[in-house]
C-alpha cells in the first residue's frame, strides 16, 4: 500500500499506482466532471486514461509531485487532486477533480487549501498557478478561498481559462499592493 503524501480532516492524497486505472476511468467517464476540462465535454476513452496515469506516476517520480489519488480515510475513491507542470510558462498548476456525488460538499475546499499548504512547505517555488473556465464559478470560488487571486485570462486547448495565482509565503511578505 502506498503511503499517503496529504492528509485532511476527512481526505487522503497519495501518489498514483498502475492499480489505480478504474479509479480514474469511473472519473472521466462521467462528461459532466469533464465539462472543463476539455472542449467536449465527453468521457475519455480508456487510452486517454491509462496514458494520463502513466504520466501522473512518471511526473511523481521525476518532480516529487504529481496528480495524486484522493480517497476518504475509509478508502472511498474521491478524485484526483495535485500539481502539474503548465507547460507553456514552466509554472506549476494545481488542480483537483471530484467524482460528482462528492461535489458541493467542501471537498475541494478542504484539499485545495491542503495543497497550497504542502506546496510551499514541500517546494522552492515562488507561486503556484490555478485556471478555470469562467462558467466553472463553484472552482473559481475555491481558489478564492484557498488564497489565489486572479491573473489573467487565457485559452488553454481551445478553452477560455481564468488564470489564478498564490504567492509562497514569503514572497507575500514582500508583495506590496497596488
Amino acid at each position: 500500500m502506498t503511503l499517503p503524501i496529504l492528509e485532511t480532516k476527512r481526505l487522503r492524497a497519495r501518489p498514483f499506482t498502475s492499480d489505480d486505472l478504474a479509479d480514474l476511468v469511473s472519473l472521466h467517464s462521467n462528461p459532466e466532471v469533464n465539462r472543463y476540462l476539455q472542449p467536449t465535454n465527453v468521457a475519455w476513452d480508456v487510452s486517454i486514461v491509462k496514458k494520463r496515469l502513466a504520466s501522473f506516476i512518471e511526473t511523481q517520480e521525476l518532480m516529487g509531485f504529481s496528480q495524486w489519488h484522493l480517497s476518504t480515510h475509509d478508502g472511498e475513491f474521491v478524485g484526483r487532486a495535485g500539481f502539474s507542470l503548465y507547460e507553456k510558462t514552466a509554472e506549476v498548476e494545481m488542480d483537483y477533480t471530484l467524482l460528482e456525488h462528492f461535489w458541493n460538499k467542501r471537498f475541494g475546499s478542504e484539499i485545495a487549501q491542503a495543497l497550497v499548504e504542502w506546496f510551499f512547505e514541500n517546494t522552492y517555488y515562488s507561486h503556484l498557478l490555478a485556471f478555470a473556465h469562467p462558467e466553472n464559478h463553484a472552482s473559481k470560488k475555491v481558489m478564492k478561498r484557498a488564497g489565489f487571486e486572479f491573473r489573467e485570462t487565457r485559452l488553454v486547448d481551445g478553452l477560455p481559462c481564468e488564470f489564478y495565482q498564490v504567492l509562497s509565503p514569503s514572497c507575500q511578505k514582500l508583495a506590496v499592493p497596488a
